[in-house]
């Protein structure tokens, strides 16, 4: 509301002088400037900015406070319908009653590094919104390392999804993504199941040879998978 009553202050005009503004950082010390361009985000266009303002003129302030009514009762129905999808996959919806508007699902059953590519699957099939924070991830900016990075916390103890109800979102937008989720979620944990069991495999096939092995040795001769230089006594 903030943002809709400032620029209706300005006009067109007045904003478009702002536009002109631009900030251009300079030096001597190569170095520094690109430690300045890592801290900047580098949304220079003014195409988003332009974008929010003819809406909000179109919409006015009645029709503004009509998509904030719309978007507390979508979060009711995204959170509802978030629950189902996590208690299918034995995950649980954190508490945030302090936040209304965004949601955090718990990623626990599946590993960090199947968590981020759980996020790219998300990303390619067109669901940007949902942010995926991995257990331990840890970066580096401007000489100061930060553990547990994007979370709430540097001991979070394990993964997460989190998904906003955002202006404009409709019931289909919600039901939507919470079948992409539920298909990239089954993915993953059809993935974790086949790993298991190659694993398991695997191990089944070790303890055989050496059972071979062992009753080889018995028998007084040696086995395929036993070191042919060692000989029985």
């Amino acid at each position: 509301m903030d943002v809709f009553i400032t620029l209706v202050s300005l006009g067109a005009t007045g904003y478009k002088k702002l536009l002109k503004e631009r900030t251009v950082i300079a030096g001597f010390d190569q170095k520094l400037i690109e430690e300045i361009s890592k801290m900047y985000p580098g949304r220079a266009s003014a195409t988003p900015s332009m974008d929010v303002f003819i809406t909000l003129v179109s919409l006015g302030a009645t029709g503004y406070k009509k998509l904030l009514k719309e978007r507390k009762t979508m979060y009711t129905y995204l959170h509802e319908q978030l629950t189902q999808c996590a208690g299918k996959h034995g995950e649980t919806v954190l508490k945030t009653p302090h936040n209304p508007i965004s949601i955090a699902m718990s990623l626990n059953t599946i590993q960090p590094e199947e968590a981020t590519r759980l996020g790219s699957m998300l990303f390619t099939r067109f669901v940007s919104g949902t942010r995926v924070i991995a257990q331990g991830e840890i970066k580096e900016l401007h000489g100061h390392t930060f553990h547990g990075f994007g979370a709430h916390s540097e001991c979070y103890p394990g993964n997460y999804l989190t998904a906003a109800a955002a202006i404009g979102m409709t019931k289909d937008d919600v039901d939507l993504f919470i079948k992409r989720l539920d298909k990239v979620l089954e993915t993953c944990t059809k993935r974790k199941s086949k790993d298991e069991n190659a694993q398991n495999n695997s191990l089944d096939v070790g303890t055989k040879n050496e059972e071979q092995a062992l009753l080889s040795a018995k028998d007084g001769q040696p086995s395929s998978n036993v070191d042919q230089d060692i000989q029985p006594t």
